[in-house]
């Protein structure tokens, strides 16, 4: 008994545990273009206020479930000015704890694309990481507390957060366009 509960307190940390975004962080002096978004639910209820008043209540409401959303974006000069070695070891780091699980795993001669997911106790999503990486440009997406993952693509156009595209049934057929007609004088 005594093994098992040494076991279970070794490993719950490890569901816990918080991303060091360290090795990302140290890049920005590297790049020529770099974008850090650090955003709680403090700063999103914030958003929320400042968005009109339907837009504002869907992203209060996705406030009140994340936990944070963190951005790290990087466009460099030239190939070779990070370790794409160094990243790949951070996605195998972080799907080694066992909670988290590849959605989506695409590598490439140059780079690589990885969208992992963390299912919570409830079974629902509760983290989403988004990596992706090229030779000239590096991007990593973290948002922790998802909950929905619909609720998201309904974020789109509020606050600069660009509109995601309606696929499949979900999408509206426009009728084509006639050419004007002409009017007789």
């Amino acid at each position: 008994m005594a093994r098992v509960l040494i076991l279970v307190a070794a490993l719950v940390p490890l569901f816990g545990q918080p991303i060091d975004y360290s090795l990302f962080d140290k890049l920005a002096e590297k790049a020529k273009e770099s974008a850090m978004v650090n955003l709680g639910p403090e700063q999103l209820t914030l958003l929320a206020g400042l968005q009109p008043k339907e837009g504002g209540k869907e992203l209060a409401e996705l406030a009140r479930t994340l936990k944070g959303i963190q951005v790290r974006s990087f466009e460099f000069d030239a190939p070779g000015l990070y370790d794409p070695a160094a990243v790949r070891a951070f996605g195998e780091k972080i799907k080694a704890g066992g909670a988290w699980n590849a959605l989506v795993s695409v590598k490439e001669k140059d780079g690589f694309t990885e969208i992992l997911i963390r299912k919570g106790a409830d079974g629902k999503a509760d983290g989403l990481l988004i990596l992706a990486a090229e030779p000239k440009e590096l991007t990593l997406v973290h948002i922790d507390g998802v909950g929905d993952l619909a609720a998201l693509a309904r974020l789109g156009g509020l606050a600069g957060i660009p509109r995601l595209a309606a696929t499949g049934a979900a999408k509206k057929k426009e009728a084509p366009r006639k050419a004007p007609e002409k009017q007789e004088e």
